[in-house]
């Protein structure tokens, strides 16, 4: 296929029925992108029936089955990277979600109110992972860990005094090796179940059906 972009790669592909069209999905620059093409055309975008796209349905299924499979060999590594945690009174402690956020993430920031009451609601714990990628971020992480906060500094922005210490530096480097790493996870906030589900985004209603749906 001489019109591909270079570096590109061959995610998925089966043939579309009743057309001459095969539905390829392809992985450029990291991101997924569909494409419906034979020997001498190629349509790129997104293939809609009865008013729901299909394509995105794909990708997102493509995603969230490569997320498992990363959440099944790295999952039991989030815990060492827990900053801290919030149970709400009546809550089990194997009933919880990982939140991941960037303390200078201003999409974080502007639900960190909500997130604590849908915590309420849905009775689950909230074990908060901090990652440095806005800039400012790290000496605010460095205090928060090393000045030992709790979820509630977290909710009202009280790092304590600057502050660096050795346990900082280590969670900071484990913290973004793991998620931007390993997990390939570049935004915030985002969650993530003990099934190996994820959400990112800051839409409250979408969020709390989110967690109901795939919690414990």
């Amino acid at each position: 296929m001489p019109y591909m972009p270079p570096d590109y790669r061959i995610i998925s592909k089966k043939p579309v029925k009743g057309v001459n069209l095969c539905d390829i999905l392809i992985e450029v620059n990291g991101k997924i992108i569909p494409i419906y093409a034979n020997s001498k055309i190629a349509i790129v975008g997104s293939l809609f029936k009865n008013g729901k796209s299909l394509s995105d349905k794909e990708v997102n299924d493509y995603l969230s089955c490569r997320f498992k499979k990363r959440f099944q060999k790295y999952g039991k590594s989030l815990d060492s990277i827990v900053a801290c945690s919030y149970y709400p009174k009546g809550s089990k402690k194997s009933n919880f979600f990982y939140l991941i956020v960037d303390p200078n993430s201003p999409y974080a920031n502007s639900i960190k109110n909500e997130i604590e009451q849908i915590a309420n609601r849905l009775k689950m714990g909230v074990k908060l992972i901090l990652v440095n990628k806005y800039k400012g971020s790290e000496s605010k992480i460095l205090s928060f860990i090393c000045n030992r906060k709790g979820f509630k500094d977290y909710l009202s922005g009280n790092y304590g005094k600057p502050n660096s210490c050795r346990k900082g530096r280590d969670y900071v480097k484990r913290s973004s090796e793991l998620i931007f790493g390993k997990f390939n996870i570049s935004y915030t906030p985002t969650f993530i179940t003990q099934s190996g589900k994820k959400e990112s985004g800051i839409n409250t209603r979408l969020i709390k059906h989110f967690l109901k749906k795939n919690g414990k």
